[in-house]
């Protein structure tokens, strides 16, 4: 073989060389990435559940009012009967 054959073929192998380290660096790197994003997505999914839960709570508070809601209604329904009763027994 000739030189100019063996600088070729050198210059060829390094070449592809460089293509393939470039590529499994490449492919670590996009790696580290998509685990970055797995990471943010768990973190998503973590504060979707908290606000789940805070949206639970919210809903057991408006239950809550409006059972106190409907109960006072009762009560000044039944405040006013009675008011009707005091006033009808002074007019007598």
């Amino acid at each position: 073989m000739s030189d100019t054959v063996i600088v070729a073929l050198i210059s060829a192998g390094a070449s592809a060389l460089v293509a393939i380290t470039a590529l499994v660096l490449n492919y670590r790197g996009f790696a580290a990435i998509d685990a970055r994003f797995t990471s943010v997505d768990s973190r998503f999914a973590s504060i979707d559940s908290h606000f789940a839960s805070i949206d639970g709570r919210f809903a057991s508070i408006e239950r809550r009012l409006d059972t106190i809601q409907m109960d006072l209604k009762v009560f000044y329904k039944t405040l006013a009967e009675q008011y009707k009763r005091i006033s009808r027994l002074e007019d007598k």
